[in-house]
């Protein structure tokens, strides 16, 4: 059975995206933070048996070992790295933990979650990276705001996703950075202008399009490039 991986799914984009692949039959497997279900998830999982929850925290490299031997015998078709983790520590305040807490968890964890999964992996599969377009050193978002940490992290996934993408392609897997923009959740706040659940919707049929020439790009939600 192919399997599609949500990491990061508790709440805001990660829970929306969960409901969205099941809602088109999908075999989800759906990781939170250990010791830590939201009653969204757990609720949906109750209903829906094909949703499969598991435990990961991508600081620790046994909970990624875990993670990737409870799906040993799965042939994953779609990964999607969504979890990741923000300060907003205002300059002046920043402290060097800070700034390693969000590398971290945000680039050096979703890389050794795909080096840990590497052999369940089908021919062709996709892996998207949820990015941000603050991690754009073009157009450098709001840079008075207490982002750096966060944008900083997003810079080291971008760059994990085009070299991975060069290591990928004989397999013919398509490895891609996307930003959702600015968004209904608890980091965007509710002056965003897009929910959670219109910019998941958007993200999966955006993921269904993804082809070779996607492969190791930068993109918005509904596959605008965006500049690095």
């Amino acid at each position: 059975m192919n399997t599609t991986i949500i990491t990061g799914t508790s709440r805001g984009i990660g829970l929306e995206l969960v409901r969205q692949y099941l809602n088109v039959g999908k075999h989800v497997v759906a990781s939170h933070r250990p010791g830590s279900i939201s009653a969204e998830l757990a609720a949906m999982s109750a209903t829906h048996p094909e949703l499969s929850l598991l435990p990961l925290d991508l600081a620790c490299d046994q909970s990624i070992a875990k993670f990737s031997h409870a799906l040993h015998s799965h042939s994953i078709e779609l990964l999607i790295n969504n979890a990741g983790t923000t300060n907003h520590v205002e300059y002046g305040q920043w402290t060097r933990r800070h700034f390693l807490d969000s590398y971290t968890t945000n680039a050096a964890g979703p890389a050794l979650l795909i080096q840990a999964l590497d052999q369940q992996l089908c021919e062709a599969a996709k892996i998207v990276q949820l990015s941000s377009g603050l991690a754009s050193l073009h157009e450098n978002i709001n840079p008075t705001g207490a982002f750096e940490e966060y944008a900083m992290s997003k810079v080291a996934l971008n760059m994990l996703t085009r070299r991975l993408a060069m290591k990928l392609a004989g397999r013919n897997i398509i490895v891609s950075a996307i930003s959702p923009g600015w968004v209904q959740t608890e980091m965007g706040g509710p002056d965003a202008p897009t929910s959670a659940e219109a910019v998941s919707q958007q993200i999966l049929q955006s993921i269904n399009k993804l082809s070779i020439q996607h492969n190791g790009t930068f993109l918005e939600a509904d596959l605008t490039p965006i500049a690095w």
